[in-house]
């Protein structure tokens, strides 16, 4: 074996280094991807992570420390090497494939362990137990060493650190540390404290939940870090452990203040944000202690420069951490809603010192700026796309300049995750296949984040069926893409206001709102809630003043599900569903026609019931990863290349509208509207499929979303306009239910007088039996043109209806394309106008 030949060229061979003999030469592919770092000239370098095997310490090595992945993998190590004078020299290795020139001129080319450095970002020390202990606190300490032995002090921390010291903190990769509790222990020395003030920035940056330093007592030597003795002088000879002296300072370590600028008079300390207040003449000046202590991560506000806040964040009593970004505008209130906003979430304060913390809050300022969204879904920044979750977890490029913001810290609490990606695939998605409703419901999550991408209006689909079908079951099904799939998560009822409405939609712009059972809404506004929903946006409302205030607004695709439809609901209250409502809310019957309610594959389960049951316990515990796993691979490829993504969404779309619509007769807009929909949630789940993340086969999705749309086209009956099939159904009710008592027979009983008429009470016009030009006979129904505009058409529009049924050949239009046709009206012995109906309109019906 060959030794390690780079910068330390004396250290013998490692392990997995492969022999000096030249190897295939790089491609441009390889060299593409090569770096060159500090090497000589011509020199190309590809690291390899994780390597295949593990490190050796190097000849003249006092030291060796690995880097680890969070499966234990090795990542890529230091160690340390004494220097003749006494120094030390700390370098780094790497596994990685080497090209270049020895000191003799020869060509080499090596893959395994060399003394070089890795690819940035770097990893942290302790990957490994950080992902082991992931409700354990952090302490972070400058130096491998440093970190060894602080562990050993402080078994109930995990301790971390970073390569290259403060001068280089940015070139690591702190994002592990996001939503993490850190302590920063420093050196007792000026570099000590710059490390502290420079990983604190990074900290920030990386969303890490609570930061906090330690006071180093002063009465350390100069230099001293944790894997040095503490001095006899300061532990009584010994009779004090290392320990018990240094403990206390570890657990009074006061949140980070840097590149903040505390309010005159305030001070954060180890017990908390005090206000010292001077007292005229003698008298001492007066503390106020008035909450625990916290961190002031970055001020807020949004695109346009208003809506100012402030970003913090904290430990409860138990140590989870919360963070809220608080509107400023609070601040000139009593003050009690901050409180009881920041009390509920074991954020303890004085209740003498609120008006103490509303003037911090108004007066903090720091040199970080967040943009703040008060809405989830898409924002663009700087050509950056990003997705803001509900509960404030953001997903992009931009994620570290986007704050949620609002006057509620609990909102999003339905948006958490529980169990892993593969949980939720083999206990809730692998049994969508073969199930088309089922599949579809799932489709129909993945959904919401392409509206934007599509430039589409909200909209929903409502399933509906019997009790105890599985309608309920879809949508806890649905909800655990996005969070727990159950009533006390994502699902949510329709009983409710329309303006409570507003808010749940406004919270969940671009993701899923699912709302079971429509019977219990409210029969007179259940109507206005499907218009205000799929209209993207609430009321406008008058301010104090009558001025206008901002409306609430949203994209989103809504599930629902009920035993009625929405056409159902609304006669309840004497109303009918206009054209816009239905195809705003279109219906998809729970029952899948194969005798087990909405499956058709049990997948080896007992019963339908069995089945259903397994479903709604999994959506109870494995929940929320698929829409993170969703939202990384669509955010990616949309920073890559928007028009490339959107160009596969529309071929998706268009070969769907191809394979749904009938190849012959119109299309009405209406049904295009309702198949680009059905396309588009085909389209979502063949991307989801593409992307890992449902565990399908391709096609799995477009073939469910093909079920559902010809079962809404079925029940339709067609796909012409709403409005002309309502015409023509309301037209053929009155003659079936009046066709003998308001219409006056021509002709008598035996059809050779008129002596009938007199017996016809609130009539609407005459019938008669024509003959057709095969010989055959049927029915004309001549209708008087105030009866068709009042009384038949009531609610419609008549000339609409009219051209409605001449379309689809039930009336009899007249000369110079009138509707209306020119009879001799026997009752007044003159020629009239009627509506002509031919009795060919109720054996259509049959």
């Amino acid at each position: 074996m060959t030794g390690i030949t780079s910068e330390a060229s004396s250290l013998p061979a490692m392990a997995c280094l492969s022999g000096a003999a030249p190897l295939a030469p790089l491609t441009d592919e390889e060299k593409a991807k090569a770096q060159t770092i500090g090497g000589p000239s011509g020199e190309q370098w590809e690291p390899i992570t994780p390597a295949p095997c593990e490190p050796e310490l190097p000849r003249g090595a006092s030291s060796l420390w690995v880097y680890r992945d969070a499966e234990g993998r090795p990542l890529c190590a230091r160690f340390r090497k004494e220097r003749e004078d006494g120094g030390k020299d700390i370098l780094p290795l790497s596994y990685g494939r080497r090209v270049w020139t020895d000191s003799k001129g020869n060509r080499r080319d090596g893959t395994g362990w060399h003394c070089k450095q890795g690819r940035k970002p770097l990893p942290l020390y302790g990957l490994d137990q950080l992902a082991a202990f992931p409700d354990v606190p952090v302490l972070l300490v400058e130096g491998e060493k440093t970190a060894d032995a602080a562990a050993r002090l402080f078994p109930d921390y995990v301790v971390m650190t970073s390569q290259g010291g403060s001068k280089a903190a940015a070139n690591n990769d702190w994002s592990p540390l996001a939503g993490r509790s850190v302590t920063i222990w420093p050196d007792n020395d000026d570099a000590g404290s710059g490390y502290a003030d420079a990983v604190i920035a990074v900290l920030e940056d990386a969303g890490a939940a609570v930061v906090r330093t330690v006071g180093v007592p002063d009465n350390l030597p100069p230099g001293w870090d944790l894997a040095d003795d503490v001095p006899d002088d300061l532990t009584g000879g010994g009779e004090t452990s290392d320990v018990d002296f240094l403990r206390p300072y570890l657990d009074q370590a006061t949140p980070a203040v840097a590149n903040v600028k505390m309010p005159h008079g305030y001070s954060m300390e180890r017990g908390g944000l005090y206000f010292t207040e001077e007292q005229g003449g003698d008298l001492p000046p007066k503390k106020f202690w008035i909450c625990i202590p916290f961190n002031v991560i970055a001020e807020t506000r949004d695109v346009d420069g208003n809506g100012w806040g402030v970003l913090i964040s904290w430990l409860d009593p138990d140590g989870r951490p919360h963070q809220w970004a608080l509107p400023r505008r609070m601040v000139h209130g009593d003050g009690k809603d901050i409180a009881g906003e920041l009390e509920d979430a074991g954020f303890g304060c004085a209740v003498s010192g609120t008006r103490f913390l509303r003037q911090f809050f108004s007066s903090v300022h720091t040199v970080r700026r967040l943009r703040c969204v008060d809405k989830s879904g898409w924002y663009h920044d700087n050509g950056n796309a990003t997705f803001v979750l509900p509960n404030g977890v953001t997903v992009g490029a931009g994620r570290r300049d986007v704050v949620f913001q609002t006057t509620r810290m609990a909102r999003g609490a339905e948006y958490g995750t529980a169990g892993t990606l593969a949980d939720w695939q083999r206990d809730i998605a692998a049994y969508a296949v073969g199930n088309s409703r089922f599949a579809f419901s799932l489709s129909v999550a993945f959904c919401g984040p392409l509206l934007d991408l599509m430039g589409e209006q909200s909209g929903g689909f409502h399933i509906v069926g019997k009790s105890q079908s599985g309608k309920s079951t879809s949508l806890f099904a649905a909800g655990s893409v996005w969070g727990k799939g159950d009533r006390d998560g994502q699902v949510r009822s329709w009983r409710g206001t329309s303006n409570g409405t507003e808010g749940i939609a406004s919270e969940t712009s671009d993701t899923l709102l699912v709302l079971d059972e429509m019977g219990q809404a409210n029969s007179r506004e259940v109507g206005e809630i499907t218009y205000m929903l799929a209209n993207n946006s609430g009321k406008q409302r008058a301010g104090r003043n009558g001025e206008a205030r901002a409306r609430k607004s949203w994209r989103v695709l809504f599930l629902s599900t009920g035993e009625i439809t929405l056409a159902t609901k609304m006669g309840e209250a004497g109303q009918r569903p206009m054209a816009g409502q239905e195809v705003r809310l279109v219906n998809v019957q729970a029952d899948a026609g194969a005798g087990m309610g909405l499956f058709e594959n049990l997948h080896d389960m007992a019963s339908p019931g069995d089945l259903a049951d397994h479903i709604r316990r999994a959506a109870r515990t494995s929940y929320g990863t698929a829409s993170r796993a969703w939202l990384q691979a669509l955010v990616m490829d949309r920073n890559e290349d928007e028009a490339a993504l959107t160009d596969t969404i529309k071929q998706i779309v268009a070969r769907f509208e191809e394979q749904a619509l009938p190849d012959s007769g119109p299309v009405d807009g209406q049904v295009r509207s309702v198949v680009r929909r059905f396309g588009l949630v085909a389209a979502a789940g063949e991307m989801a499929t593409a992307y890992g993340v449902l565990p399908w086969q391709r096609g799995e999705a477009t073939r469910a979303a093909l079920v559902c749309f010809r079962s809404w086209l079925d029940d339709r009956g067609g796909t012409q306009a709403a409005e002309d099939r309502t015409a023509i159904e309301q037209v053929r009710l009155f003659i079936e239910e009046h066709g003998e008592s308001r219409f006056t027979l021509l002709g008598g009983p035996d059809g050779d007088g008129d002596d009938s008429r007199s017996r016809t009470i609130n009539r609407a016009g005459y019938r008669r039996k024509v003959t057709t030009e095969g010989g055959a006979e049927k029915w004309e129904y001549l209708i008087f043109p105030a009866v068709w505009r009042e009384v038949v058409c009531k609610g419609l529009d008549a000339r609409r209806a009219a051209q409605s049924l001449i379309a689809a050949g039930y009336l009899n239009s007249g000369g110079g394309g009138s509707p209306t046709s020119v009879i001799k009206d026997p009752e007044k012995e003159k020629a009239a106008r009627f509506y002509v109906v031919n009795g060919d309109i109720v054996d259509g019906g049959n």
